[in-house]
């Protein structure tokens, strides 16, 4: 049975919670028991190790609402911290022979399923690296090498809100921004959604030691050490920079979850569309070149299709192509 040190930080301000992962792993050697950290935090959002803050958000709408904004060192989107959620982060040293995230996320997959079970929730995983729950997701995770170790976070929504995090995402139109809280409502969701109670994350703390030694794991329960410490508050965050030239990790628009995207593209000639794509069809479709709803025809067809070519042309008549082109230039199916 592998051992595992469970430790737990409680309430962190969005910087304390950064750094407390990043310390952790700093201070780990290659010969070091792996750690399984628990902690909530304050709202925030958090850019992964390659986005731009500019291209991704509206720094008016973070400062007007006083959201914090913090660079991880994990992969990833933007992700949405609150104090609904209970955040976990996997820290492997080396001797624990796990060399790539999609081998750790395996490892640590029944744990996350076991304890969305023990509390009533039908969890499954879904592209790798998210965990859904009735067909919404319900949990993502993100990964990355920090010194000697390899480290996965993800969080258990247990009570999160989307709205301030819908408000602070760049938006180039009020109806992008619309769509975009109707799409984080339909496709994402939170324990207290399904269970029809908020469940405290002092509960689901309480659950977890029991719940590790059932997935084959020797729990120790333990606090940092001083030398841990020490790392912790010695971390240095990367800065913001809201001019950094670097593009948006979705052209156009946002990724919602796996398989699904949301985006926007407007024109020099004033016209402009807007494309909600999921699991390889159009889910819903708006344009300037057709009255509000019309583009709901295109809903559940695969672009190039017979179906989606005939009802295109019925839209934009003589402007089909134009439009066909459009479509393709504005529609994200992959990330």
């Amino acid at each position: 049975m592998a051992s595992i040190r469970l430790l737990h930080l409680g309430k962190l301000g969005p910087e304390a919670l950064h750094r407390a992962y990043a310390g952790l792993a700093e201070a780990q050697g290659e010969q070091d028991m792996p750690i399984l950290l628990l902690a909530q935090s304050d709202a925030h959002l958090s850019l992964g190790a390659a986005q731009g803050p500019g291209a991704e958000l509206d720094r008016r709408a973070c400062e007007r609402l006083g959201i914090p904004v913090l660079r991880r060192a994990l992969g990833g989107g933007v992700v949405w911290v609150d104090p609904g959620q209970l955040t976990y982060f996997f820290i492997f040293p080396a001797a624990a022979g796990v060399r790539r995230a999609p081998e750790l996320f395996d490892r640590v997959a029944p744990w996350v399923l076991a304890v969305h079970a023990h509390f009533g929730l039908e969890v499954e995983v879904r592209g790798g690296q998210d965990f859904w729950c009735r067909g919404r997701k319900i949990g993502g995770t993100g990964a990355a090498s920090i010194g000697h170790s390899l480290v996965l976070g993800g969080s258990f929504i247990l009570d999160a809100q989307w709205t301030s995090f819908a408000d602070c995402v760049a938006a180039p139109s009020a109806g992008f921004r619309t769509w975009l809280k109707e799409a984080l409502e339909d496709g994402l969701c939170s324990w207290s959604r399904w269970l029809g109670r908020v469940v405290g994350p002092e509960v689901v703390l309480d659950a977890c030691p029991a719940l590790l030694r059932a997935a084959g794991w020797d729990v120790v329960v333990a606090m940092p050490t001083e030398a841990e410490r020490r790392a912790m508050t010695q971390v240095e965050l990367e800065d913001v920079d809201w001019e950094q030239p670097v593009r948006r990790r979705v052209r156009a628009g946002i990724k919602l979850k796996t398989g699904a995207f949301l985006t926007e593209q407007h024109w020099s000639d004033g016209h402009w569309l807007r494309v909600w794509t999921e699991n390889g069809t159009f889910r819903r479709i708006a344009g300037s070149a057709w009255s509000a709803g019309q583009g709901d025809t295109l809903t559940g067809l695969q672009p190039g299709s017979a179906g989606f070519d005939e009802r295109l042309r019925e839209m934009a008549g003589a402007g089909a192509a134009l439009w066909g082109e459009r479509l393709s230039e504005t529609a994200v199916w992959t990330d």
